[in-house]
């Protein structure tokens, strides 16, 4: 009795963990998505900026290419960043990568979709379709009963109004999204269905897909890869509209994990409680200051060059 409740516990937490892989406020998937999102809406609408200043500039100079850079740079840097962390099959543990595994838990766990969906499938022996409506969507399994029960409301109102009950929508909700894991057809449901491997193998497959983006960073971003490193690792002529696809992909496949697996809805564009445009439609400096700039530019050279030590200063 005891061993069985540890287990219980234990499959408890792992599907607790698959939530909070989601929703966790500073490295979640929904967090990492949404920022993601939001900093591309914010370089579309640079680009956008860009355009327009250059179709009325005329004899005017374009707009500032230094800002532009510096907006540029953060850009693609959060987004390659990003995308690596949402694919990350997770760290080195002694001399044995945990290739695949992606653990969530422990000190060398990692919030990510790959993680998510590795260890959902380690549980795919005991995660039945039982397990699954009850355990992993907080819905009720015994689907038949509230069909029934709402059917006889039905009678009963003669024609009048029945509003369906929420427990009737989450278990068919629940029942139809563990047919499509199972590939288990509805008269056909038994309580001991479980996760078919197809499901984790095209998963698989459509993260294997952005993975040179996730190699390309480890080489070249988050690492000062060598030449050797680097071969056969680039990113060649990827702009904007690659962006968009990378995005599109990872929110695709990011939004059906969540709510499979986490009970979690899909993550989307977040509104600024305030006015993203202030400030737009004035400049971001007068004439007279640009000497202020240059002066302020002198002394970060002067700074610099003096940020040197003697040998003997070692």
């Amino acid at each position: 009795m005891h061993g069985n409740r540890t287990k219980s516990e234990q499959n408890a937490q792992r599907i607790t963990a698959w939530r909070d892989a989601f929703t966790d406020d500073r490295t979640g998937i929904h967090r990492t998505i949404q920022d993601l999102l939001w900093n591309y809406a914010a370089f579309r609408t640079t680009i956008r900026i860009v355009r327009l200043a250059n179709e009325r500039r005329g004899p005017r100079p374009p707009l500032n290419q230094m800002i532009f850079n510096l907006v540029s740079e953060g850009f693609w840097l959060s987004l390659l960043l990003g995308t690596r962390r949402l694919l990350d099959k997770g760290p080195t543990m002694g001399t044995r990568r945990l290739l695949d595994k992606g653990p969530i838990n422990g000190p060398k766990g990692v919030y990510s979709i790959r993680s998510v969906v590795k260890d959902v499938e380690a549980c795919q022996s005991w995660l039945n379709r039982r397990a699954y409506v009850e355990q992993v969507l907080d819905a009720r399994y015994d689907l038949d009963r509230l069909q029934q029960k709402h059917h006889e409301a039905l009678l009963a109102a003669k024609g009048g109004v029945v509003w369906a009950s929420p427990d009737l929508t989450k278990s068919e909700a629940a029942h139809h999204n563990f047919d499509i894991l199972s590939g288990v057809s509805p008269s056909q449901r038994s309580a001991s269905d479980l996760i078919s491997p197809t499901i984790f193998t095209k998963i698989e497959a459509r993260l294997v897909d952005l993975d040179r983006i996730a190699e390309y960073v480890s080489s070249h971003v988050a690492h000062a890869g060598n030449k050797q490193s680097r071969e056969h690792k680039n990113l060649d002529k990827f702009d904007i509209r690659d962006a968009q696809n990378v995005l599109k992909k990872l929110k695709e496949i990011a939004d059906l994990v969540g709510v499979w697996f986490a009970n979690e809805g899909g993550a989307g564009l977040a509104t600024d409680l305030g006015d993203q445009f202030v400030g737009l439609d004035h400049p971001l400096v007068e004439t007279a200051e640009l000497a202020d700039l240059e002066e302020q530019w002198r002394l970060v050279d002067g700074e610099i060059a003096k940020w040197s030590i003697r040998p003997d200063e070692l």
